[in-house]
C-alpha cells in the first residue's frame, strides 16, 4: 500500500499523471496490427498506382494471349501449316504459361512480389521479339513456348501482391479490376489492335506476310516502359511479415500510408505499424504444401473450376475467328465480331467487380455457370446471322468473364501467405492445362457438329463447374489471416 504524500508536500512538487496517449509529433507511433493498419489505411493514390502498373502488364498480356488466334490465317499462309499446327502454337504458348505461373509463383513466395513481375514481362518481350524473327514453324513454335512463360506468372502473382496490400473491405472489387484490363478492356483492344494492324495499316507493315511479324514487336516493346516504372512499387507487407523481415514490413506499409505517389519514391521516416509479434505463421515455402490437408481440398475444388472456366475461355477466344470464318465470313468481319462480343467481356468483368464486395464466392461462381451454360446452349442453337451471333456471343463472353474473374478473386483467398502465389499459381496453372488441351478437343466436336458442337462442349463444361464451386470454401468478408492462417482444424467455411 503506498503512503501518501504530506499534506503540506507543495502540490507543485508531484506532477499528475498523463492521461493523454497520444504520442508526439516526433515519435514513431505505436504498432496497430497488419490487417487494422491496411484497413485504417483503405484505398489510397498508392493503391490506385499499384493497380494500374498491375493492369498495364496484364494488358499486354491480353493480347499476347490473342495475338496468335486473330492472326491465324495470316500465320497459316505464311507459314505453311493447318490448323493443327496453329492449334499446336496456341497450345506451346499455354503450357509455357503453366511453367512461367509455377517458376513465377516459386519466385514471388521465396524472394519476393516485385521481383517475380519484372522478371515476368522480360521474359515474355524476350519471346515476342523472337517470334517476330521467326524463320520457321518451329522457331515460331519455341518462341510462343517463351512468350507463355512470361505471360504465365504475371496474373497470378498480380492477384497476391494487390490482395495483401488493400483492406479486407476492398479487396474484392480490387482484385475483380484486374481482369477489367485484361479479359475487358483488354479483349476489345486487342481486337481492335489486330483489325487496324492487319487491314488499313497491313500494307505499311509489309502486307500478309510480315504484318503479323511486326505486330509481335509492337505488342513487345511498349512492355518494357511497364517494367522501368515497376520498380516503384511497394513490397506486399504480408510477404515480409512471413518471412520476419519486420523492418522492411513498416518501410514498406509507410509507402502505402502515405498516400500520394511521391511517397512510392521518398515515404520519409519509417513508422511502425507492425511488431515481431506480428509475424505470420511458418509454412514451408514449397509446392508440396499446396498439396497437403485444408490446401489439398481448396486446389482441387478451386482447381476444378479453373479448367472448366478457363478452358472454355481460351477455346473460344483462340478458335471464335476460325469459326467464324468457317460460316463464310472474311477475316476482318470474323475480327469485327469477335471485338464487339467482346463488349459482353468488359460487362462481365465490371460486375464482377460490382459484386465481389457485395455477395459471396461462391453463390456468384454456382450463378454465373449455370447462366453462362444456358446462353452456350443458346448460342449453338440460334446462332444463324449476324445480329444473333453478336448478340448471343456478346451474352456468352459476359457470363465467362464474370467466371473468370470471380475466380481470380477466389483464388488468393485460399491460401497463406507463405504459398500465396505458388497456391494461386497451381490453381490457375490447372486451367492453363485446359487452355492447352480443350481447343483440341473443341476442333474434335466441331469437326463432328460444327460451330454448334463447340458450344454444347463448352455448356458441359460449365456444367461440371457448378459441382466443382459447390466444393469451394468461402472466404468474402474475411481478413486473409483470417480465411488462410487460422490452425488447420478450426472451422473456416463449409
Amino acid at each position: 500500500m503506498s503512503i501518501p504524500a504530506p499534506l503540506t508536500e507543495p502540490a507543485t512538487l508531484v506532477p499528475p499523471a498523463s492521461t493523454d496517449t497520444t504520442p508526439p509529433a516526433d515519435h514513431t507511433p505505436p504498432a496497430q496490427g497488419l490487417t487494422a493498419t491496411l484497413d485504417k489505411i483503405g484505398f489510397t493514390r498508392v493503391q490506385a498506382a499499384v493497380i494500374f502498373l498491375l493492369m498495364a502488364g496484364l494488358f499486354f498480356d491480353s493480347l499476347e494471349q490473342n495475338s496468335t488466334g486473330a492472326m491465324g490465317p495470316l500465320i497459316k499462309d505464311s507459314l505453311g501449316i493447318g490448323n493443327a499446327q496453329l492449334t499446336l502454337i496456341n497450345t506451346a504458348t499455354v503450357i509455357g504459361g503453366l511453367v512461367g505461373r509455377l517458376i513465377g509463383g516459386y519466385i514471388a513466395d521465396r524472394w519476393g512480389r516485385r521481383v517475380a513481375l519484372s522478371l515476368n514481362l522480360l521474359v515474355y518481350t524476350l519471346g515476342g521479339l523472337i517470334s517476330a524473327a521467326a524463320v520457321n514453324y518451329e522457331m515460331l513454335l519455341a518462341s510462343r513456348f517463351i512468350v507463355g512463360i512470361g505471360l504465365g506468372g504475371e496474373f497470378t502473382v498480380g492477384l497476391a501482391i494487390l490482395a495483401e496490400v488493400v483492406a479486407t473491405r476492398h479487396r474484392g472489387s480490387l482484385l475483380a479490376t484486374l481482369n477489367i484490363s485484361s479479359g475487358g478492356i483488354g479483349n476489345i483492344a486487342s481486337f481492335g489492335f489486330f483489325l487496324l494492324v492487319l487491314g488499313p495499316l497491313g500494307g505499311v507493315l509489309g502486307g500478309a506476310d510480315h504484318s503479323w511479324r511486326w505486330t509481335y514487336v509492337i505488342l513487345a516493346v511498349p512492355a518494357v516502359l511497364v517494367v522501368f516504372f515497376r520498380r516503384y512499387l511497394p513490397e506486399s507487407p504480408r510477404f515480409l511479415l512471413s518471412k520476419g523481415r519486420v523492418d522492411e514490413a513498416n518501410r514498406s506499409l509507410t509507402r502505402l500510408a502515405s498516400g500520394s505517389i511521391s511517397g512510392l519514391r521518398n515515404p520519409g521516416p519509417t513508422k511502425q505499424f507492425v511488431t515481431a509479434e506480428d509475424a505470420l505463421p511458418h509454412v514451408k515455402t514449397s509446392y508440396a504444401e499446396v498439396f497437403k490437408g485444408r490446401n489439398l481440398r481448396r486446389t482441387a475444388a478451386i482447381g476444378s473450376a479453373s479448367w472448366m472456366s478457363f478452358g472454355a475461355q481460351v477455346t473460344l477466344l483462340f478458335l471464335m475467328p476460325i469459326l467464324l470464318v468457317s460460316r463464310g465470313y472474311s477475316l476482318s468481319d470474323s475480327l469485327l465480331f469477335t471485338m464487339i462480343m467482346n463488349v459482353g467481356s468488359l460487362f462481365g468483368a465490371c460486375t464482377a467487380c460490382y459484386l465481389a464486395s457485395r455477395v459471396p464466392r461462391r453463390i456468384t461462381v454456382m450463378s454465373a455457370a449455370v447462366l453462362g451454360c444456358i446462353a452456350a446452349i443458346a448460342f449453338a442453337v440460334f446462332a444463324q446471322n449476324v445480329l444473333l451471333i453478336l448478340v448471343l456471343g456478346a451474352i456468352f463472353q459476359f457470363f465467362t468473364m464474370l467466371l473468370n474473374t470471380m475466380l481470380s478473386v477466389w483464388t488468393p483467398e485460399l491460401f497463406p501467405t507463405s504459398i500465396r502465389a505458388m497456391g494461386a499459381s497451381v490453381v490457375n496453372g490447372i486451367g492453363n492445362v485446359a487452355g492447352a488441351v480443350m481447343p483440341f478437343a473443341a476442333l474434335f466436336f466441331f469437326n463432328i457438329a460444327g460451330v454448334a458442337g463447340v458450344f454444347f462442349m463448352i455448356a458441359a463444361m460449365y456444367g461440371l463447374l457448378v459441382v466443382a464451386a459447390k466444393f469451394g470454401p468461402e472466404t468474402f468478408g474475411k481478413s486473409l489471416e483470417a480465411a488462410t492462417e487460422a490452425p488447420a482444424d478450426m472451422p473456416i467455411a463449409a
